[in-house]
């Protein structure tokens, strides 16, 4: 195992990343490259759309990690960017790159209606030579590329497991020198046992979404129960009606009508409480004397969820792949890069949703939060 540290730039408020890479010695090349015949090489980023807070922090990552390479022009200030993965992504175009690389005139959200029109676009500029690689982020836009079966490269961050959605065949052998997909071990079972570790429950409620389990992660979360001697009380939707205008009164309605009497916490599985609807869900758990725990976003946290234990370095997951790629841009093959990636945990707590709750914040635990929201 060896240890690579990164420095970013900007004011990202980390000044370094630690990455373990498990396995064989492995060298990342670190000098900016343009293509052979001296043209930058052309980059488009994939998401899921609408994208959400970890998709703009992988970009953002995934960005800077370039330009500390060396392959964006270091007199643009990315702290000056907008927070918001549109927003930024328009900021990148405004600006000369420099020579060594260059985006695609837009990111590509699939799963909004647009997806044959987008791959016409992608299958023509790969075989034209106008596309270079693309990076992805999330499950969906793995399977998409994987099945699109480009003549180009592609490198896929923030799919919860790529291994059991088929988009590579294992860390240690991605099954297509043109496929890297990151590799998280085991965040969800890392995070509910840190969960249990910190509030010591024996029994949680469980808000979660059918229907989507190589995205969610839940099947994870009840292994690690199961193992921990926790009882689970699911309030279940489909994914269907995950889908419905009305999704979010009917999970409102149904955590009302929910016995929560005997759980100590309730947590929000991925694809439940987001943005909007925070205040609302946290503030009636609060009233029950209940910790909200978020399965995925700091957003959340800062909206209303009492607390979130991230198991995932979104940025850290765009450095990372910024890495990959320059190894691509320099001849290597994509799918012989190292994938296992080991985020660092970080607690973000509001501070007011725990007052509310009645939930003691004792020194002990205030010692081991990153980030607190008022």
């Amino acid at each position: 195992m060896i240890v690579l540290a990164m420095f970013l730039s900007g004011c990202s408020g980390r000044n370094e990343v630690v990455i373990d890479v498990a396995g064989q010695d492995y060298e990342f090349e670190t000098e900016p490259v343009a293509r052979p015949d001296g043209e930058p090489f052309r980059i488009a980023f994939m998401d899921l759309g609408p994208p959400i807070e970890s998709s703009y922090l992988c970009l953002k990552g995934f960005v800077e990690g370039l330009q500390t390479l060396g392959y964006i022009n270091e007199s643009i200030d990315f702290s000056e960017a907008p927070a918001e993965f549109f927003a930024y992504y328009d900021f990148v175009l405004s600006h000369d790159l420099g020579k060594y690389v260059s985006f695609d005139d837009e990111p590509y959200m699939i799963g909004v209606g647009d997806d044959e029109r987008i791959k016409e676009t992608l299958v023509s500029e790969s075989e034209s030579g106008a596309l270079d690689i693309v990076v992805g982020t999330g499950t969906d836009p793995g399977i998409f590329l994987k099945e699109l079966d480009l003549e180009i490269p592609f490198l896929i961050c923030l799919a919860t497991d790529p291994v059991a959605s088929g988009i590579i065949d294992s860390a240690e052998d991605t099954g297509d020198d043109d496929i890297w997909a990151l590799v998280e071990p085991n965040p969800y079972k890392r995070q509910f046992e840190g969960y249990q570790k910190m509030l010591g429950f024996d029994r949680i409620a469980m808000m979660t979404v059918n229907g989507m389990d190589t995205i969610t992660g839940n099947p994870l979360y009840r292994e690690k129960a199961g193992e921990l001697g926790v009882k689970i009380d699911e309030i279940n939707f489909s994914e269907e009606e995950s889908l419905e205008e009305d999704y979010y009164d009917q999970m409102y309605e149904s955590l009302k009508n929910a016995d929560l009497s005997e759980d100590d916490a309730i947590l929000f599985a991925y694809g439940t409480m987001d943005d909007a609807s925070a205040p609302e869900l946290s503030g009636y758990a609060a009233e029950k004397g209940i910790p909200s725990l978020i399965g995925d976003g700091d957003s959340i946290s800062e909206m209303g969820g009492m607390m979130c234990l991230s198991c995932f370095d979104y940025e850290g997951y765009g450095n990372y792949a910024s890495m990959v790629a320059s190894n691509v841009f320099h001849g290597q093959k994509a799918g012989k890069q190292p994938c296992i990636y080991t985020s660092s945990p970080h607690v973000v707590l509001n501070m007011t949703t725990a007052k509310n709750t009645g939930f003691v914040t004792g020194f002990d635990l205030l010692r081991g939060v990153d980030r607190i929201y008022r």
